[in-house]
């Protein structure tokens, strides 16, 4: 009985191992309300420009999706010149940040936008550590 007992332990400890290491769930992607959010409690938004954030937010994600389906329409000319699609990806994700960041420095203001530069980049080198060292980025940084 004892060593019945203890193999179904042992079944079920390893079963949970499996079941746990197959989470693809742990990283979330942030909304435009989850983002309006969390720059509305750091930064003490407010709920005029936590608004007007979440309404740049999701008009942003629309031309994110819309940007996406059109790289994966011509995924296969861009696959033969590799480096030129990064080059033009990382110009266009600059281009794209600072618009954005012009457009909520308009909302918020230039103090507070130097305040969310400042949180940014903390999260952003959280992220890079944790992708070096395959490790999860802290849940507190976000």
């Amino acid at each position: 009985m004892k060593k019945f007992t203890l193999l179904a332990l042992v079944g079920l400890l390893t079963l949970s191992f499996s079941l746990s290491a197959q989470n693809n769930n742990a990283r979330r992607s942030w909304t435009a309300k989850d983002r309006a959010e969390y720059m509305t409690k750091e930064l003490n938004l407010s709920a005029e420009e936590s608004a007007k954030i979440k309404d740049l937010f999701e008009k942003n994600d629309e031309e994110r999706a819309k940007q996406v389906a059109e790289n994966r329409a011509k995924r296969e000319d861009l696959q033969a010149n590799r480096e030129a699609r990064r080059k033009e990806m990382q110009d266009m994700r600059a281009k794209a940040v600072a618009e954005n960041d012009a457009q909520l420095e308009a909302i918020i203001g230039n103090e507070k936008m130097e305040e969310w530069k400042v949180l940014r980049a903390k999260r952003q080198e959280s992220n890079r550590d944790a992708n070096r060292s395959g490790r999860r980025a802290p849940r507190n940084i976000r």
